[in-house]
This record gives structure tokens, sequence and C-alpha cells, in this order.
């Protein structure tokens, strides 16, 4: 049910592939995620999207782990963002200009976006600000 809301462009990248996904199951707990890639024709810019759904999934423990964390080096920057009403994870590595950001959609769902280069939060943020998430949080109720 994912699949047709994934946007046919991101950041003006095209799809890259076909997506692809996974439904888990270990110890009666269940979890599903999807992922798509883009990429700009010219091979330089890329961006993977991931959705994930079910409170056992790894990504989900892991935000919830780090959903308070603040912190800036010379080579990293994390901190917790407002993504259209929604609470985001930004991990900048400003030497790898990469950027990571997942995004809580509700107790069992994160999306995770991920670019490069990519060298501001607000060039991330732009990206997130492209998916349909209030469609994507509907999935998980």
């Amino acid at each position: 049910s994912w699949i047709p809301l994934l946007p046919d462009t991101l950041g003006s990248m095209g799809r890259s592939g076909k997506p692809d996904g996974v439904n888990m199951e270990t110890n009666g707990q269940k979890w599903s995620s999807l992922h798509q890639k883009y990429s700009a024709d010219n091979g330089g810019k890329s961006v993977e999207m991931t959705l994930v759904m079910g409170k056992a999934a790894p990504p989900l423990a892991s935000f919830q782990m780090m959903s308070s964390m603040k912190m800036e080096t010379d080579d990293q920057i994390v901190k917790t963002i407002d993504v259209s009403g929604y609470k985001g994870l930004l991990n900048l590595q400003k030497i790898e200009k990469s950027g990571t950001l997942m995004i809580s959609l509700s107790d069992q769902m994160l999306v995770v976006i991920e670019a490069k280069p990519i060298t501001s939060e607000s060039e991330v943020i732009k990206l997130a600000e492209q998916l349909p998430l209030a469609e994507f949080a509907a999935q998980a109720k």
C-alpha cells in the first residue's frame, strides 16, 4: 500500500530502480520496510528513502534511543528537528557531506532519508517536505 505513495521524483532526482521491501517476523514481532533510491542523471547526487513500520523494527529502536540527543563536533551534527509537525532526528556528516534524517510518523512508523552530497539542514528538510508524510502516517493507523 506504500508503493503508490512514493513520489516519482525527489529533489529533482528520478527513481533509480524499483522499490524493494521486506516483511519480517521474529519472536512474534512483525515489522515491514520499503526502500526507494533516487539519483540524478549525472550520478552525482543521490537520496535513499526508507519507510519502516512495526515497533520491533531496528530503525525505530535506534530513533527512540537517540531522539533526544544533541551533539556538534568538527565532523558531525546530531539534533532533533521539526519536519512538517513530526519529530525528526538529523545527523549531518560534515566531511563526508552526507545526511540522514529519521522522521517519526507514529510510535510504530518511521521515514528515513539518506542523502549525499548534502551540506545543510535545510537541504535535507526540503527533501523531507516533498514526501507525503501525512499520507504515510495514515498507513500506521
